[in-house]
């Protein structure tokens, strides 16, 4: 087998796979957002590189010439892909974005919806067409019903509960207790990542479950969009409809009953998706950095 390499990288986790002499290779690291944090995207895809050379017995330097694709998280335009490829010196690579990659190997070549909730978030539509997306623009300006934008919305209901303009829930005040008040709050998300936000999901997700009226309202806000972006890409009923990332499930409860019913599980991970290893074969390789319209020829 053709030596490859694919990353699939997210705001929390970057998932690597490597074929080396017929074996196929994997290491998962720290996450890599070429927006948020270029340097630390670089770092970790270096970690990783290295993980892989380590573990496929060959030198790094080797590793560089196998022809390789990147998925990552933030990459919206061509010059980050430009600037990717100076920081780490491969020489047969292709840089895009991660959400196509996802998407297929989620559905495979069925036509149906994605939604990827994770650090960040998106939601896409695969058709004879080819894909159409609904956000995955980032913290600040969107990544709604995300696992960071559940821990900030988590942080803001907190701040306000404890200034009575909403009532406080156990959870309110768990998260007052937790960080010692407000001030600390405020400090603490003034210098937050996304990744930092999405660490205090699981107690959105956790609190839910015991009922706690704040946790509902977020994961009901959160539904609601879900399902805003499925009828703006034009689902029907029926169609396959897969929920992808660390906090996606937390939604499938608060979705309606035609949505709820017509939930699949995902094929595959994007790893798995020929999105990859399609791209990253070495007839159709160059040294190319792609722009985010998540086009593609299915």
């Amino acid at each position: 087998m053709t030596p490859l390499l694919a990353v699939d990288g997210g705001g929390t986790s970057c998932r690597f796979a490597l074929i080396w002499e017929g074996q196929r290779l994997e290491h998962e690291g720290p996450g890599a957002n070429l927006t948020s944090d270029f340097d630390g995207a670089v770092a970790a895809l270096w970690e990783g590189l290295e993980a892989l050379s380590a573990k496929a017995g060959v030198r790094l330097d080797v590793l560089a010439e196998v022809p390789t694709y990147l998925g990552l998280a933030g990459m919206i335009k061509p010059e980050l892909g430009s600037r990717l490829a100076d920081a780490i010196p491969l020489a047969r690579l292709r840089v895009q974005e991660d959400r196509p990659a996802a998407v297929v190997g989620a559905l495979g070549l069925r036509r149906g919806v994605v939604a990827g909730l994770g650090t960040g978030s998106f939601v896409a539509r695969q058709s004879a067409g080819g894909m159409a997306f609904v956000g995955g623009h980032g913290l600040v300006l969107g990544d709604d019903a995300s696992g960071a934008w559940m821990g900030r919305s988590l942080l803001r209901q907190s701040l306000r509960a404890s200034e009575g303009m909403c009532d406080a829930t156990e959870l309110t005040r768990e998260v007052i207790d937790t960080f010692g008040g407000a001030s600390e709050i405020i400090l603490y998300a003034q210098a937050a990542r996304p990744v930092d936000f999405a660490r205090l999901a699981p107690m959105v997700v956790a609190a839910a479950e015991a009922e706690d009226a704040v946790a509902v309202a977020l994961l009901q806000d959160g539904a609601a969009y879900i399902e805003r972006a499925l009828l703006v890409l034009g689902w029907r009923a029926g169609e396959a409809f897969c929920l992808l990332g660390g906090v996606a499930n937390a939604y499938a409860g608060y979705l309606g009953v035609e949505i709820q019913a017509s939930l699949v599980e995902p094929e595959g991970r994007a790893l798995d998706g020929r999105w990859f290893w399609r791209n990253v074969s070495p007839p159709r390789l160059r040294r190319d950095n792609t722009g985010a319209d998540g086009r593609t020829d299915l």
